[in-house]
């Protein structure tokens, strides 16, 4: 199997069509899907046991864009310790789905019950989350790891 055609099946909950379809805060699934991986892991909570549903991700959209690879390498190899997990989608997409579940789970509790408009939740979430002292820092980090990769990872 190449590439481009690995592919993981993941549970699209209510949470998926409120944010992305119905108020546009995530502009497709797939970056959803990412915003809820790491929501996941920032928080611990991968679902091992039912985190596949009807749904696809396919690697080929989350190789589109350098951050989702480095994200899904980072997340895939702290999770499992494997270097492998570094540059194996077959690896790194179902950690990545576990996560999601976890994260969708963490957002439908944050975001879910918000009368109107969930915008202001979403953001009020993310300021509350974010720590300026460390967001170089860790850009750093994210530039350092994509730079440690050859071109042949991201290709």
């Amino acid at each position: 199997m190449s590439k481009t055609s690995t592919r993981v099946k993941y549970e699209k909950t209510d949470i998926y069509e409120s944010l992305v379809d119905e108020y546009d805060i995530f502009d497709s699934y797939v970056d959803f899907f990412m915003f809820a991986a790491s929501l996941g892991y920032s928080e611990n909570n991968p679902e091992r046991e039912n985190y596949e549903g009807e749904n696809e991700m396919l690697w080929m959209h989350v190789q589109n864009k350098e951050l989702y690879q480095v994200v899904a390498a980072a997340i895939a190899y702290q999770d499992t310790d494997d270097p492998q997990a570094l540059v194996d989608p077959e690896i790194q997409l179902p950690i990545l789905a576990q996560y999601a579940a976890g994260g969708a789970e963490k957002a439908a509790e944050e975001f879910g019950d918000v009368a109107g408009d969930p915008t202001d939740a979403v953001v009020n979430f993310l300021q509350d989350e974010h720590s300026e002292s460390t967001q170089d820092e860790e850009e750093d980090i994210l530039n350092q790891i994509r730079n440690g990769f050859d071109e042949t990872v991201f290709n």
